[in-house]
């Protein structure tokens, strides 16, 4: 049986990681909050993108640009998967990583090669312990913001346009709420838009083309940008969802270990309690 100062030990370490669990929570929440803002104000631009991109694609022709053409083969494919530099978040990075080793062993024998551009630390050091290098990362990222979809944006348009890959896979976390986030595996390379029905045609200025090599990059570092920042709010909602789970574990192992240190302290006594009356009838029979 543990002793009392043993006991009462593991009851300040655990109060020590109760209150930085309770910390990283209220951070969590915190940051939750101004990323849920960014998210709203990302969200509407970028569905108002998703709308006009579903209704250009039945009036502009299937050659106006070879990001929307469909390869005869498909050979070559790249996942692009966006995670976290920082754990402590549950199953986020794992969710992510998951999704990436199970498509790239169910598909070997589907594709010549299957590359991966990541971002995060935690899904790169995953991939790397199972055999699965990446040709590209980004990692350390201290702020998230339109540059820096730009830059994916543009690495991903040139190697596909280069002929070095033939379908682009996008994998990233949805935020649903700060309960629930799910992954999401979407198909992003070519563009594929569900046909509007809409049958009102519109006048381009100056003219078709010049919109579509206009509007198409731009699309693509929207919904980028859109995915990094669904990514990182499903981070801080994940980790402080976990910090509070951990948190309240503590408390409840504290419980315990506070009713543990009681029954030891009283059993100490009864025994001290016993010892003095056994040296008492002891010294009367004598």
């Amino acid at each position: 049986m543990a002793t009392l100062r043993e006991v009462r030990r593991k009851i300040g370490s655990i109060r020590s990681t109760q209150t930085i669990t309770r910390t990283m929570r209220m951070i969590s929440a915190s940051k939750l909050k101004r990323a849920q803002d960014e998210l709203e104000r990302v969200n509407g631009y970028a569905l108002r993108m998703e709308g006009l991109l579903k209704r250009m694609a039945s009036r502009i022709p299937d050659n106006a640009s070879p990001l929307l053409s469909e390869r005869e083969e498909i050979k070559r494919a790249l996942l692009f998967p966006i995670a976290s530099d920082r754990g402590l978040s549950g199953a986020f990075n794992i969710n992510v990583a998951g999704a990436v080793e199970g498509f790239v062993h169910e598909n070997r024998a589907r594709y010549e090669s299957i590359g991966v551009y990541l971002v995060g630390k935690k899904i790169r050091d995953y991939l790397r312990r199972r055999g699965i290098a990446a040709a590209k990362e980004w990692v350390d990222l201290k702020t998230i913001g339109p540059e820096i979809a730009g830059e994916m944006a543009t690495d991903l348009t040139g190697a596909y346009l280069a002929g070095e890959l033939d379908r682009v896979y996008l994998i990233y976390t949805h935020f649903q709420s700060a309960l629930k986030q799910e992954v999401r595996f979407e198909e992003f390379l070519p563009l594929k838009a569900p046909v509007s029905e809409e049958t009102v045609d519109y006048l381009y200025e100056p003219d078709v083309q010049s919109i579509v090599d206009r509007f198409i990059p731009h699309y693509i570092l929207t919904k980028i940008y859109y995915a990094l920042v669904e990514s990182q709010t499903s981070e801080h909602a994940a980790r402080m969802t976990a910090m509070e789970n951990a948190t309240n574990n503590c408390g409840e192992m504290i419980d315990y270990l506070t009713l543990v240190y009681n029954k030891t302290r009283q059993q100490s006594i009864t025994n001290e309690m016993m010892d003095i009356v056994g040296g008492v009838e002891a010294l009367q029979s004598t």
